[in-house]
């Protein structure tokens, strides 16, 4: 699958989700990771994508999809978050508001 391919897959699950559907889904990527997920794609949106998720943000957004069996999940990190993964105060990594299970 090409990676335009994956961020359309990724853009198309995250839109068609609805908050009921999100209730008692959110895990943190290193949780996920633990319970034998396993990463298959990162996928980097530019600002104007990424505002277009979500107006409030200022930064572009990296995308982690991950997979166990039947199971997907992506999460959502801003790029600076991203790339300061496990160093950064506030650890992106243990922050269980940033996948999003089904």
């Amino acid at each position: 699958m090409r990676a335009s391919d994956r961020l359309l897959f990724a853009i198309a699950f995250i839109g068609g989700l609805d908050n009921a559907a999100l209730a008692g889904s959110r895990a943190s990527l290193a949780d996920l990771l633990v319970q034998g997920y396993e990463v298959k794609a990162t996928s980097t949106l530019s600002l104007t994508d990424s505002k277009a998720l979500n107006e409030d943000n200022i930064t572009p957004t990296v995308l982690v999809t991950l997979q166990k069996g039947p199971s997907i999940a992506v999460c959502t990190f801003g790029a600076p978050f991203w790339e300061l993964i496990g160093t950064a105060k506030n650890d992106p990594l243990h922050t269980p508001e940033r996948c999003d299970v089904s």
